[in-house]
């Protein structure tokens, strides 16, 4: 078993240790990879070296046991940025032979005893290795990806892939779309396997780039609003354009229903032939709950504004999304997990007090000018609030110093505070006193005990 630690070293050390590691780990005789390398140094033949050397990685994952591998690895990937830094010649070219040598492809067909991580783990340090612009971190990706997704490793692409794909992408220079597309589209569905929300996102962010948007097609689009229609927890799309970019016009139409939250319309739309068209690619009954819940933080604001009260009945609720008394509990039990509103539920007395809406989350509708009205008047307040603060700011500083009392729930506080501080220590002392007195009586009763010991002693 070899250990390789990769220094900035002279090239002719490096060639030599790496020589050395594979005549070692192949069980080659009479040195033959390292005899041959130095010869080729000695000859100053640095083409023909440099070929050896790319050629020589094709055994990394055929013949090399998992401790051996990695270091290995990198220490190729220095002697071949050595080597070509002294001819003068582009390392990118061996440095794409090696990375295809150490592809999925090859990792099947060679039954390395290499672990999958151990690759990913080299492919990540070539691809920091790469210059940021070149087109072949699209490749070194595109492994990483392949290595994951065959042997169930989705999870080691986020949240680094995932969070950072977007900023690799963008500075790659001339690269192809189709690749980006491609790849875009496998990272997407690997990660909605195990993080439909975190996938979503990702996805979304690509969409919405004003430089990546024309890479992808409408085929693309319609497959992430049917994932983000089907994922478990609700996902926003909040383009309101969105849905004129899909070639379906059922499934276009449906996006802005669900976005508006127009319960009324959605529910008309999903009874009508083009509607139920779309049960083939989604489950509607799920589709429909989503909708009320997504529709209730409007109709319960609007409630609480007209009333003012802050507790409705089941029934109350049932009759404005139009359903049963019995359903309402588990639309509004899906409500509070979604986070669309915040609220308490009473089973025996069927009733929902509600704490807080957010119904600006809950849904995409434009603000009416009633809404933006009301919106203003919240911002009146705040801004009266605000004004209140700095006066009273400006009317400490202007004490100059002068000792202020503080409010009386302060006072209150620190004298409460206070009294049981004294109450633990008065505690304290009598706990101490008592252990004190305990010793005492302790030793008054061994001294009883030698004394009639010795006692007995002088009577014997």
């Amino acid at each position: 078993m070899s250990f390789t630690v990769v220094l900035d070293r002279y090239l002719n050390e490096s060639v030599t240790e790496y020589g050395a590691i594979l005549d070692l780990e192949l069980r080659t005789t009479d040195h033959k990879y390292q005899n041959e390398f130095n010869e080729l140094l000695q000859n100053d033949n640095k083409d023909a070296l440099l070929a050896k050397l790319v050629d020589s990685a094709k055994v990394f994952l055929k013949n090399m046991g998992d401790n051996a591998f990695e270091p290995t690895a990198n220490l190729y990937i220095n002697t071949i940025d050595s080597l070509t830094s002294e001819m003068d010649v582009d390392v990118l070219g061996p440095i794409e032979s090696a990375v295809k040598n150490l592809g999925v492809e090859q990792y099947i067909a060679s039954k390395s005893n290499v672990k999958p991580t151990s690759v990913i783990s080299v492919l990540s340090n070539v691809f920091n290795f790469v210059p940021e612009t070149s087109r072949l971190r699209v490749l070194i990706l595109q492994q990483i990806v392949d290595l994951a997704s065959r042997n169930y490793l989705q999870s080691l692409l986020s949240p680094t892939i995932a969070k950072n794909f977007l900023c690799w992408i963008l500075k790659v220079e001339d690269a192809d779309t189709e690749d980006v597309r491609k790849l875009a589209n496998q990272i997407f569905a690997e990660i909605y396997t195990f993080n439909q929300t975190e996938a979503l996102t990702f996805y979304s962010n690509l969409l919405q780039n004003e430089n990546l948007e024309s890479a992808f097609n409408a085929e693309d689009r319609e497959n992430f609003v049917l994932k983000a229609l089907s994922a478990k927890k609700y996902f926003a799309i909040k383009d309101a354009g969105f849905s004129s970019k899909l070639n379906d016009p059922a499934l276009a139409q449906l996006l802005v229903l669900v976005q508006t939250a127009n319960l009324k319309e959605f529910n008309t739309f999903i009874s009508t032939s083009e509607g139920k068209s779309l049960s083939v690619k989604l489950d509607l009954d799920t589709l429909s709950l989503r909708v009320k819940c997504t529709a209730i933080p409007k109709i319960l604001e609007t409630l609480s504004e007209e009333s003012g009260k802050h507790a409705f009945g089941y029934e109350e609720i049932a009759k404005e999304i139009c359903v049963s008394g019995a359903e309402v509990e588990e639309i509004l039990i899906e409500c509070i997990q979604q986070g669309f509103i915040t609220g308490r539920l009473s089973q025996p007395e069927e009733i929902l007090y509600l704490n807080r809406v957010n119904s600006a989350y809950a849904t995409n509708a434009p603000l009416t000018a009633e809404e933006w009205q009301k919106a203003g008047k919240y911002l009146q307040k705040w801004s009266v609030t605000i004004d209140g603060l700095q006066s009273l700011i400006k009317n400490l500083i202007s004490k100059n110093g002068k000792r202020m009392l503080p409010p009386e729930a302060i006072q209150i506080f620190h004298q409460q505070k206070q009294e049981m501080k004294e109450q633990m220590q008065k505690e304290r002392e009598r706990r101490q006193e008592q252990d004190k007195q305990e010793n005492i009586e302790l030793e008054h009763k061994g001294g009883e005990s030698q004394t009639a010991t010795a006692e007995e002693v002088s009577v014997a």
